[in-house]
């Protein structure tokens, strides 16, 4: 059990050092206090009866996301080539795609994390107009002609 409770912190700081900077003495550190939270935290769940939950829990929801302080300004952050991202400052065509890879987040919860409403753009309007360009000369969303009634012998 050590030995996973070992692996598992070990894999929570190496990822965690890969996106942040930390001077060398703080890693053994960090380690430690990792390796002991999840120890404790294995320790509590061995008490927890399997099947039943303790006898004091109640059903919550989960709180609504905390508002953050957006990167730029609502009104700098649409222009007509880019949608700037309100987490990160990145100038994207679309954000669907960066939220999903960069901040693990999907759309709903990215308007929810800044209070924006439906009307809010997700894709800069010049990219949307070469979209729609594109698919109109491809044919793209027109009518489909009606198929020929198959002949009957």
């Amino acid at each position: 059990m050590t030995a996973d409770i070992l692996k598992f912190a070990s894999e929570i700081v190496e990822a965690y050092v890969s996106k942040n900077e930390l001077p060398p003495r703080e890693v053994s550190i960090l380690l430690r206090e990792v390796f002991d939270t999840l120890r404790t935290l294995s320790e509590e769940t061995e008490e927890i009866p399997t099947g039943e939950p303790p006898p004091d829990w109640t059903p919550t929801s989960f709180p609504e996301p905390a508002k953050q302080q957006p990167f730029v300004p609502l009104d700098q952050a649409v222009t007509p080539q880019a949608i700037i991202c309100l987490i990160c400052g990145r100038a994207c065509k679309a954000l669907k795609g960066h939220l999903t890879r960069s901040h693990g987040l999907e759309i709903p919860q990215y308007r929810a994390m800044f209070g924006l409403d439906k009307s809010f753009p997700m894709t800069a309007a010049e990219y949307s107009g070469t979209r729609r360009n594109l698919a109109k000369k491809f044919g793209l969303g027109g009518q489909r002609p009606n198929p020929e009634p198959p002949e009957n012998e």
